[in-house]
């Protein structure tokens, strides 16, 4: 048997075993963004007319990805500090402030090419509600429309 068979035997056996360590190479967990594009779009009315901090957030920590997901945009921004610096490797922010009418299409070079386990946004309105959405699961062209209470998100797939 060749070396490169034994190995593919024994990566195979240590599959079957349950070896996380071999699952984790061979079937690595989280999700690759698959965007095209990601552009925001603020409308004239949003926020009655003032600003509106806008948070894209990117995990790779399961755990934390399952604590943020369940966060309204309040509890987000109430909170956002202490998790940047308490999670500085598995937290990444791209933190916006965004004028009504404004539209903007965020570089690639923001979005990270690694494995996550969530994607975010997250709008600061002055009106309550969650104000919040998952991204990661979306393909193609992603355009995250902030309307005057509440924000959605459109995908038009490949």
């Amino acid at each position: 048997m060749t070396r490169i068979a034994l190995r593919l035997l024994l990566a195979g056996a240590l599959l079957l075993a349950g070896c996380t360590t071999v699952k984790g190479y061979l079937f690595p967990p989280g999700v690759k963004l698959d965007w095209d594009s990601l552009s925001l779009y603020v409308d004239p009315a949003a926020n009655r007319d003032f600003p509106l901090a806008v948070d894209l957030v990117f995990v790779t920590d399961a755990a934390l990805a399952k604590r943020v997901a369940a966060m309204k945009a309040a509890e987000w921004f109430g909170a956002r500090d202490a998790l940047r610096s308490a999670n500085r490797e598995a937290l990444q922010v791209v933190s916006l402030e965004l004028a009504p009418g404004d539209s903007l299409m965020l570089p690639e070079k923001r979005v990270p090419d690694e494995r996550l386990f969530a994607a975010l946004v997250f709008a600061d309105y002055f009106a309550p509600g969650e104000h919040s959405a998952r991204l990661e699961q979306l393909t193609g062209k992603i355009a995250i429309e902030f309307g005057a209470t509440e924000l959605s998100v459109h995908a038009t797939e490949k």
